[in-house]
């Protein structure tokens, strides 16, 4: 019989965090699972302590690929899960004891494709609940909710459907805005998403060596400009595509201010021109998040290469900028 539950992990040398990982997830209070281990080419001790896990539970499945990133671990391991939900986690992340339980109960209540789950974000010093805004939600109004900023895009915050794969797309070596780019694809197939109020289910931990911490460079640029088209483009020919045009508008400027808060000021103007076209095609964009703490940085870039620089100048003297 299939389990009801099954928990992708993508590993990819996280050796000294990932006991805890699979410690949080055999040690669930909700048993009927299955346990996907995607190993995305791990030149660690990742492998070992995988296999030494999945000799004392069966529940664990292995699999072993050359290195793809990300996106591509979670669709093999999407591939070979058999359960009716996902549930995605970090090889450096680790879950409540009883975080399947509760989201897989409040799935089956709600008779929802998606149950949001509240999670703590952390770091070396520093711990912070982010808690989704409650709500119940249709496609459209939840990607609203993610392109304003009331959501996450972090399909790790989703348990969700396996059912709802059967049309999406993965961009092969997406290095920025995976998350952003899968849960918008995810949202338009679901029909009922549901968010979960209770404690924070889920540690997401930020490490010194991690990707989100990790240096900036043009590929990583291209792709943060990349992934707002790539929704689009999928939003293109759906019948929600005019309800969401300003949403979509909304996440291409939040790729624009991402790139600025990058300090990625060699292509400013170009970008605050285009924020100037987006704001012009639907005015009020830039008095809303995520752009407007970047309003006056942007104008500045529109008016002149000259008058932006002065700004840029001053968001970095005023930390507005770090």
């Amino acid at each position: 019989m299939a389990p009801r539950v099954s928990v992708v992990i993508p590993v990819y040398n996280v050796g000294k965090q990932l006991e805890t990982c699979l410690q949080s997830v055999v040690g669930q209070t909700f048993t009927d699972l299955e346990i996907v281990v995607v190993n995305d080419g791990s030149t660690d001790d990742s492998p070992q302590i995988v296999a030494r896990f999945a000799r004392q539970d069966p529940r664990i499945v292995i699999i072993d690929r050359p290195n793809e990133g990300v996106a591509y671990a979670r669709k093999h391991g999407v591939e070979a899960a058999r359960g009716e939900y996902i549930q995605y986690l970090d090889g450096d992340d680790f879950l409540e004891p009883d975080a399947i339980e509760l989201l897989y109960r409040k799935a089956v209540d709600e008779q929802a494709d998606m149950v949001v789950l509240p999670f703590w974000l952390e770091s070396e010093n520093r711990k912070k609940a982010s808690n989704p805004t409650p709500g119940t939600y249709d496609s459209v109004s939840f990607f609203y909710s993610l392109a304003f900023c009331r959501n996450y895009w972090a399909v790790w915050s989703f348990l969700h459907k396996r059912s709802l794969y059967a049309g999406v797309h993965v961009e092969k070596g997406l290095s920025y805005g995976e998350d952003a780019y899968l849960a918008s694809q995810l949202t338009y197939f679901a029909r009922k998403i549901v968010v979960l109020e209770s404690h924070p289910l889920l540690h997401y931990v930020i490490h010194s060596g991690s990707a989100t911490l990790s240096g900036f460079s043009e590929k990583k640029a291209r792709d943060i400009e990349l992934y707002p088209q790539l929704q689009r483009r999928f939003y293109a020919d759906k019948p929600t595509y005019r309800q969401v045009e300003k949403a979509l508008a909304n996440v291409e400027l939040g790729a624009i201010v991402l790139l600025l808060s990058k300090r990625w000021f060699g292509e400013a103007r170009r970008l605050a021109l285009r924020a100037m076209e987006i704001e012009k095609q639907f005015p009020g964009l830039l008095h809303q998040r995520p752009a407007r703490h970047y309003r006056k940085l942007l104008k500045a870039y529109a008016r002149s290469e000259f008058w932006g620089k002065l700004m840029a100048r001053y968001y970095l003297f005023t930390r507005k900028i770090k």
